[in-house]
């Protein structure tokens, strides 16, 4: 129903990794995805941090930057890093690829481990005498390496969200990536044992299904881009489900973007008129489905909602391809709303252009 536009990726995905920003949305993306509904992750103790992950020597630099990278405050001194992967695309290489970044985090932790004792060590030697590095440094591990027993690290976890099209094909686990089949069981066992399996935190939306887990507009609008390719649905659930009237604004911008729903866009384009500004989505959506019409409303208004009703029955067509500039005179030239009700429902079941325009009647 809402085909992704070629060159529109990028938008795609800075456009989500704005919307997840949100600590809430953050959060609640996290509790559903991995944690089945239990609010693991609090949105009041989380803060944004670099996504850049980097490691160099003399010989080269390494860099790999994540979508989104945020921690997560614990008892004032500890926390997690979190890190969704938005993808759209099938990569192959997944585990590897976030196995590498989070030992660069793991990486970025050590060097700054080793820069605090180094700093704190120093502070010490310079007031009470270098003899104090033995009160600092237990061993000569600690020393030499200066990581000393009592440090730890963060644990680090990366979610990766896939909302392609298409059935996800690749490794969920470094263990996939192998091939071992020609192998003797034995062998098969044994390698298995011995090499992490490195699993991927998976979140693929077309598959999801417990919607009820989530507390912020991810549920409707996650449950919206589920029903994208069928068009009764989709507008079946608009129609019956009060939260995505009330989903807000950010969330349809989002929805558009990665739908690259034109139908989506007009009905944006439909609340950010000046005659508009003042209403919420929810009454916009409910004046394009025509639910609840008043009756008695004056001419100027009702001429409103019918230009109103015409240009969402155009954004409809227009998702199964060019509709000419003659159809689209002709809809908008209509005034009667009974008729647009009509056309608006042949709109949302027709399989083309051409028949809706057959099934319509209107004339070319």
């Amino acid at each position: 129903m809402f085909p992704a536009k070629e060159g529109n990726v990028g938008k795609k995905d800075i456009g989500l990794k704005s919307y997840l920003q949100n600590t809430a949305r953050y959060a609640d993306l996290w509790n559903c995805a991995v944690f089945r509904g239990r609010q693991v992750v609090k949105a009041e103790n989380l803060q944004e941090i670099t996504p850049v992950r980097s490691k160099s020597d003399r010989e080269a630099v390494l860099e790999r930057t994540g979508d989104l990278v945020m921690k997560q405050n614990y008892n004032g001194q500890r926390f997690v890093i979190f890190a969704p992967e938005n993808q759209e695309e099938i990569d192959y290489g997944m585990p590897v690829r976030i196995m590498l970044q989070e030992a660069l985090e793991y990486d970025r932790q050590i060097k700054e481990i080793r820069r605090k004792n180094k700093r704190i060590c120093q502070e010490m030697c310079e007031k009470s005498g270098c003899e104090q590095q033995t009160a600092f440094y237990k061993d000569s591990g600690e020393y030499l390496y200066k990581v000393r027993k009592e440090d730890y690290l963060c644990p680090v976890m990366t979610l990766v969200v896939y909302w392609g099209e298409e059935e996800w094909r690749g490794a969920k686990n470094l263990h996939e990536m192998f091939n071992i089949d020609g192998m003797d069981s034995f062998m098969r066992k044994e390698l298995k044992r011995m090499v992490p399996e490195y699993p991927l935190h998976f979140l693929d939306i077309s598959k999801f299904e417990h919607f009820e887990y989530f507390r912020t507009d991810l549920s409707p609008l996650l449950e919206l881009y589920h029903r994208r390719n069928n068009k009764d649905d989709f507008m079946k659930y608009i129609n019956t489900n009060r939260r995505s009237r009330d989903m807000d604004e950010e969330s349809w911008y989002v929805l558009g973007q990665m739908t690259g729903s034109k139908a989506i866009k007009s009905i944006i384009m439909q609340k950010n008129r000046g005659e508009r500004s003042n209403r919420s989505m929810g009454n916009v959506i409910d004046d394009w489905m025509n639910e609840g019409r008043e009756e008695g409303r004056e001419e100027g208004r009702e001429e409103g909602r019918a230009r109103g009703k015409a240009e969402f029955i155009i954004a409809l067509l227009e998702e199964y391809g060019a509709v000419s500039k003659e159809l689209k005179l002709k809809i908008m030239k209509q005034m009667d709303l009974q008729i647009l009700d009509k056309w608006f429902k042949l709109a949302v079941h027709t399989r083309n252009v051409d028949e809706f325009v057959q099934q319509s009647q209107i004339e070319r």
